[in-house]
């Protein structure tokens, strides 16, 4: 368990040797994120998980290939007779992934008539799905817009995709704080 704890970054080999739980000294652990397979998730490749935004994904997959990686978007890819969610399990090992929140739908509580734009409902699965499969270290979020933040993962850092491209030197920041050199 403590490896697993380490391994997914969400304890420190020195925060359990603080801890009152360990008596003996902790043996070196690998920090790299493995898949289920055991092997190394793709650092050349980044995610992208979007909704309807196109300009904004182009914007995004462009600068992913500007840094020479390669964006992985889902509905660029094969997918001989896969389910959807067949071809994210297969497509999404890679070390980082980027998930692109744009106002593509409208919502509200029933009885309610002010709607808040919203990203796809498949967008905020997604989001669930890459940082339990990757950590949440390895997953950031865009936002373009004014968009409502789903509440089961607030206090997760969103950026914001702004005009001045300020969100660039943010994505490229969270990128090497798990490893890549852009």
């Amino acid at each position: 368990m403590f490896e697993i704890l380490v391994g997914r970054k969400l304890v420190t080999i020195e925060q359990l040797e603080a801890s009152s739980i360990r008596k003996n000294p902790l043996p070196q652990y690998n920090t790299e994120v493995s898949n289920s397979n055991g092997s190394e998730y793709k650092k050349s490749q980044i995610f992208i998980f979007h909704g309807h935004g196109e300009l904004a994904e182009l914007e995004l997959v462009k600068f992913i290939s500007g840094l020479n990686l390669e964006p992985i978007v889902l509905h660029m890819q094969a997918s001989s007779g896969r389910t959807i969610i067949e071809k994210i399990e297969l497509y999404s090992n890679v070390g980082f992934g980027i998930v692109l929140y744009t106002p593509c739908d409208v919502g509200s509580k029933v009885g309610e008539l002010n709607g808040q734009y919203r990203a796809r409902q498949n967008v905020v699965f997604e989001h669930g799905y890459l940082i339990g499969k990757l950590g949440r270290s390895r997953v950031s979020a865009i936002v373009k817009d004014r968009v409502e933040i789903p509440n089961d993962i607030s206090g997760v850092v969103y950026i914001l995709l702004d005009d001045k491209g300020c969100w660039k030197e943010e994505l490229k920041k969270e990128m090497r704080s798990v490893g890549y050199s852009v």
